[in-house]
């Protein structure tokens, strides 16, 4: 039992001695390695840096030099290595999904008047048979009821005591108070036949140009002899603007059987004024014509690759002798309502033009010699009244 106590002792005493021994090689200068520290920005900052100067054992202008025997100071530093993936967080789409443009989402309304229900042609699904084409017909009946089954995209109403003009403004009424939007309201008689003069559809040709261009009003011509389109390229265009033909073409007369008004513009210029309804049926268009030049002059446009045939003639009033009278009704207070103040003085000119009757004469009016709309136009009454 002594001697294991002994020889313990004496192991003990030997490895003090050996470390003493090597403490004091390393401590004479010979083989040391030294390990430069460099904590933060600036290793004359660090904290470590600022310790071992208060040792002794480096100087303030060099980095931190250390023997072997500071090993201890150099601790693990796994732990730093920690994941980062959690800095990777979903970040929202840098393309939002936006609003698409009124021309390209927006459907467009017909609204008909006929005797009773559609015509079979009308129908169709060329024509305005298939609702899925971005459009809604409403038909005002006004003779009898329609007892065909509807379309689903079609609404008919009942009136037989209207004229023409207090129908359409029935179906402007009608229209305004349903509880959807529409890019045009597409006012045409239950008789018109449309033309494609290079023989595609006519009614999707005439519903692109709608949304392609977006005018203000837009209408098309009719077919026959001394029409309002000839009038504009034999008698004008050719004569005096000396412009080449386009696909559409500004324009003051325009006849009603088929008009597209925007729905910026149709609550400007409609409802269509009955007063002289007793006198004249096409009296209501012609204030129409008035109103739509006085406030969206240059923004009227005929197309001149779709036209219109009317293929029944009814009897009704048809005086064409209008007064100083009828165009101080539809004129007065048009532009102090609708025109910025800015183009008030210049729509004021057609106001006078067409009170003084000179209006009348639109084929010598300056607007058809105005270039067509570009498009997607900025649709603002008086836009161009100084033009």
């Amino acid at each position: 039992m002594k001697f294991k106590r002994f020889a313990f002792i004496a192991l003990y005493l030997s490895v003090i001695v050996a470390t003493s021994f090597i403490y004091s090689f390393v401590s004479s200068g010979q083989s040391t390695q030294t390990i430069t520290l460099y904590y933060g920005k600036s290793p004359h900052g660090s904290k470590l840096h600022r310790e071992l100067i208060a040792e002794g054992r480096t100087s303030s202008s060099s980095p931190a030099s250390v023997s072997t025997n500071a090993t201890h100071l150099l601790t693990p530093t796994t732990h730093l290595l920690t994941p980062t993936t959690h800095l990777l967080t979903p970040t929202t789409p840098l393309l939002t999904p936006t609003t698409p443009p009124a021309y390209l989402v927006l459907p467009i309304l017909y609204l008909v008047q006929t005797e009773k229900c559609l015509p079979s042609y009308l129908q169709s699904n060329d024509v305005l048979g298939n609702g899925s084409l971005g459009f809604d017909v409403m038909v005002l009946s006004y003779k009898e009821a329609c007892d065909n089954p509807p379309l689903r995209h079609v609404h008919y109403f009942l009136n037989s005591n209207t004229t023409w003009t207090t129908g359409r403004n029935l179906l402007f009424e009608a229209a305004m108070n349903r509880n959807k939007n529409y890019l045009y309201y597409v006012f045409m008689d239950g008789d018109i036949v449309l033309i494609d003069l290079k023989n595609s559809n006519p009614w999707r040709k005439f519903e692109a140009f709608l949304r392609s261009v977006e005018p203000a009003i837009a209408a098309v011509d009719l077919v026959q002899d001394n029409n309002f389109l000839k009038m504009v390229r034999d008698v004008h265009r050719d004569r005096q603007c000396s412009r080449e033909e386009e696909d559409y073409i500004s324009c003051v007369w325009f006849d009603a059987i088929f008009n597209a008004f925007h729905y910026n513009a149709v609550h400007r210029i409609l409802p269509y004024d009955s007063t002289y309804d007793k006198l004249s049926w096409y009296a209501s268009q012609m204030a129409v014509i008035a109103r739509s030049e006085v406030l969206f002059r240059g923004q009227v446009v005929l197309h001149t690759q779709v036209v219109g045939e009317n293929r029944e003639h009814r009897q009704y009033p048809k005086s064409l002798e209008f007064s100083h009278k009828m165009f101080e009704t539809w004129l007065s207070g048009l532009v102090e309502k609708h025109v910025p103040p800015n183009h008030v003085q210049c729509a004021n000119v057609y106001v006078n033009l067409w009170k003084t009757m000179e209006g009348l004469h639109g084929w010598n009016s300056s607007t058809m010699c105005l270039p067509p709309p570009p498009p997607h136009d900025i649709i603002e009454p008086g836009l161009y009244a100084c033009a």
